[in-house]
């Protein structure tokens, strides 16, 4: 598998389930920190299915929370980005 370059603003990322089935590098959950506040969540999407941290019903903005969120979604995700 190819490793891309991450986009601007990602500390971490997370490989669904569809992008592992695919071999498809894109298919991520990517969490982002708040540049305002050095340990704060500042947001986190799904390329698949375009899930968001903030739409997760999780409380909690610090990164161990958006990790677990994360992890936990991209276990399970097994949707497709839609073509451009």
């Amino acid at each position: 598998m190819t490793q891309n370059a991450w986009p601007a603003g990602v500390i971490a990322r997370y490989l669904t389930d569809a992008g592992k089935a695919l071999a498809d590098p894109t298919i991520t959950v990517d969490l982002s920190e708040d540049p305002e506040c050095s340990g704060v969540l500042g947001g986190g999407v799904c390329r698949g299915c375009e899930s968001t941290f903030d739409a997760s019903g999780y409380v909690g903005r610090d990164l161990r929370t958006g990790r677990h969120w994360a992890q936990e979604h991209a276990e399970t995700c097994r949707a497709l980005p839609k073509p451009a």
